[in-house]
């Protein structure tokens, strides 16, 4: 039968990831399935052999896609056996997969009426429905298959799917809880972490999908999704592992290099973000997402005067987005542009006036223009609008230093590390200000932590640039 790909979808990432109510992912089984699903149960009837022999022949003919010599043969074997319930089965498949549907459905019905039993026959029946857009009709004719044969998994499966499709998770659920335990191989577990995954129970999906990953240890899908429940619990070390391990079995997936520089940036890990973005870029290069990545990749690198090209590609595509403006403006700013750079940010103000870092990038501007007083006005707007801004706290605290406002200084740097405490030159500006405010003390702990974190810092660039996942190949240039 045609095969058909119900999408599961999982948004990953705030940029970077967060999850939507994700669709369950449904396939209709290859031909070679029912084929074997059929003729399993053929060979617990008392036909003769050589009945066997023709049901085997024309699963070969119809597996290699010879419909006419396969019609052929099982119309022989309906002219000696006009009742064959699973040649009926086999030529319902054909003539379906001929665009022949309404004499598909008769002779699955037909089928049926000899032995209704055949779990098969009502599976096929039902996707035939399902085709046709009529769910509901296929889930009747799942039930009905059910009530015949009640622990078939292909049944019980494609009726937690569309279960699952109309919101019935809690049914759907049970549905696949019926499915024999000798049945439950790791597509069966994915089956049901997604189930548990529509429903909101995340505990529960990462349960079954480390049981699909034991059954299935190179499935991408899986790794995924592990993912993407690593990151709904904020453990983006752990998202990070389950990401690179796919890109070792899938390299070239543009959404998988995109997936990965999203966690890998997640975990301050720059180098390896912009090197599998290249490698994206290198596959779909004017898709807008992955220059916006790319771009904010570069920012935390060496080569943050590359990211200038991406986003005014960027722009160009998606001139109405603020976020690529307010982008372009702080990657201008870095290059002391200061001029273009106000251009932009005040377009992500109209575009977007409650942007907050728009309000703070142009406090830096400010700043950097040594207009303290607009500084203070523009970087005190950011924090009413993002009170956890942490450059804000710290852009503010350079202003007072500036000023010769210590204990000012001293309370914005401090709340600005109670934010972001990874952030060496928070503690490096701490360091100084107690130092200023005599507290020689609490200013060597800070230059302890601020050469702590930096350190940290080094060795996360070291690691991405000794060990990267992603290739190096000539890269290309907006």
């Amino acid at each position: 039968m045609t095969h058909l790909n119900r999408s599961f979808t999982m948004n990953f990432l705030l940029l970077l990831i967060a999850f939507e109510n994700p669709h369950m992912a449904r396939s209709v089984h290859s031909i070679t399935l029912l084929l074997l699903l059929a003729l399993t149960a053929w060979r617990h009837t008392q036909e003769t052999a050589a009945t066997v022999a023709q049901l085997d022949r024309a699963a070969r003919f119809m597996d290699a896609g010879e419909w006419g010599k396969a019609e052929e043969t099982l119309r022989a074997m309906l002219r000696a056996h006009p009742g064959q319930a699973d040649a009926l089965n086999l030529l319902g498949i054909a003539a379906e997969n001929q665009g022949r549907a309404e004499e598909a459905e008769a002779l699955f019905r037909k089928a049926l009426g000899s032995n209704p039993s055949l779990a098969a026959v009502w599976a096929n029946l039902a996707r035939l429905y399902q085709h046709r857009g009529n769910s509901e009709r296929a889930l009747r004719t799942l039930e009905e298959g059910l009530s015949h044969a009640p622990h078939d998994p292909s049944l019980l499966s494609e009726a937690a799917v569309l279960l699952a499709d109309r919101g019935d998770f809690a049914e759907a659920v049970r549905r696949l809880g019926a499915v024999p335990s000798a049945a439950r191989t790791g597509d069966y577990w994915e089956r049901l972490g997604r189930l548990h995954l529509s429903a909101g129970n995340f505990a529960e999906a990462e349960k079954d999908l480390l049981r699909a990953l034991q059954g299935k240890p190179e499935s991408v899908p899986v790794l995924r999704q592990l993912a993407g429940l690593a990151l709904k619990r904020d453990d983006a070390a752990k998202a990070w592992e389950y990401l690179a391990r796919a890109l070792r079995l899938a390299p070239n997936s543009p959404e998988l290099l995109y997936e990965y520089s999203q966690v890998a940036l997640q975990n301050k890990l720059s180098g390896e973000a912009v090197l599998a973005m290249r490698k994206a870029i290198l596959m779909e290069p004017d898709r807008p997402e992955f220059l916006f990545l790319l771009g904010n990749a570069l920012l935390e690198t060496t080569d943050f005067h590359e990211a200038l090209a991406y986003f005014r590609r960027y722009v160009e595509l998606r001139p109405e987005d603020p976020l690529g403006h307010v982008s372009l403006g702080w990657a201008l700013f870095l290059e002391r542009n200061f001029s273009e750079a106000r251009q932009h940010l005040e377009e992500t103000l109209r575009l977007d006036p409650k942007q907050p870092d728009a309000w703070y990038h142009l406090g830096m501007i400010a700043y950097e223009s040594n207009d303290n007083e607009k500084a203070l006005d523009l970087l005190k707007h950011a924090l009413e609008l993002a009170p956890q801004h942490a450059r804000a706290h710290w852009g503010l605290g350079m202003v007072y230093s500036r000023e010769g406002q210590d204990g000012k200084a001293r309370d914005e740097f401090e709340a600005a590390s109670r934010i972001d405490p990874d952030e060496p030159k928070v503690h490096y500006q701490l360091s100084q200000v107690y130092a200023r405010l005599g507290d020689s003390e609490r200013a060597r702990a800070e230059l302890r932590l601020y050469q702590e974190a930096q350190k940290r810092s080094d060795d996360r660039i070291k690691l991405s640039q000794r060990r990267p996942l992603v290739e190096e190949r000539e890269q290309p240039r907006p």
